[in-house]
């Protein structure tokens, strides 16, 4: 039986996310070659002295980090050695997604109240001739080593007198707005589509117009169901996965 690494005193690794890191290392190592198999769950517990569970649960951040698939009646297959991509977002709840914004940073380049034209009305799904304060800007990872997104954020007019400092500011947009109107965000819908990178955000990004990228549309919306500000994400294709992961309900369909 193979023993799991650790770290001593209380930041210890969960075991499954130990267990993850052991697998990841195989992988990397090319134990475990892209294209072949993982062992079975049966075998990674004998072989570590763990519960189902414990595997299941390692599998599933493997799942997320994009190096391997799991297939009913199949095992698991390698699919990559290294995580594809710069930055993979997971998420099951509103929370979740808020922390988002939280583990990123968002510097701010313009910000503006500004009166909807046909396009940008249509592409938040709001009538043309409304007024919303406007902010741009680029996303960043937490260490600011890696640009995420090209963000467009467009908040109900009736915030933007609460905004005037918003450039200056280093938190979530949805928090500022909710510390200062009182309001909460109740509900967030979200579209994800493929879409052809356009200029504004390519430029940003400094990446080519035209490229491959996901197109993330959020509405957050109060409890009334009226949105309270909507964003509009860039990512380009090659560095940004999305994983949601869904539980049986044992619901009628």
């Amino acid at each position: 039986m193979q023993s799991l690494p650790s770290a001593p005193g209380p930041d210890t690794l969960p075991l499954y996310q130990r267990l993850a890191q052991a697998l990841r290392s195989e992988i990397a190592a090319g134990i475990h070659p892209v294209g072949s198999g993982l062992p079975t769950e049966i075998e990674l517990c004998a072989r570590h002295g763990v519960s189902r569970h414990t595997v299941r649960a390692a599998l599933r951040l493997l799942v997320d980090q994009g190096l391997i698939e799991r297939r009913q009646g199949a095992g698991s297959r390698v699919i990559a050695d290294t995580p594809p991509v710069a930055y993979v977002h997971t998420i099951r709840s509103l929370s979740e997604l808020f922390s988002y914004t939280r583990d990123t940073t968002l510097e701010i380049a313009d910000a503006e109240t500004v009166t909807l034209g046909e396009a940008e009305a249509a592409a938040i799904h709001w009538p043309p001739g409304t007024r919303w304060l406007r902010i741009t800007g680029v996303r960043w990872t937490a260490d600011r080593s890696e640009m995420v997104c090209h963000v467009t954020v467009f908040v109900h007019a009736r915030f933007a007198e609460l905004l005037t400092d918003v450039s200056r500011q280093d938190g979530p947009i949805h928090a500022l707005v909710e510390a200062r109107s009182g309001e909460r965000v109740e509900e967030a819908v979200q579209e994800v589509s493929a879409a052809a990178m356009p200029p504004a955000a390519a430029r940003a990004l400094g990446t080519r117009t035209g490229a491959p990228a996901l197109r993330i549309l959020r509405r957050y919306l109060d409890a009334s169901g009226a949105p309270m500000m909507v964003a509009v994400n860039w990512h380009p294709g090659d560095r940004f996965a999305y994983t949601i992961r869904l539980r049986r309900d044992d619901e009628p369909a």
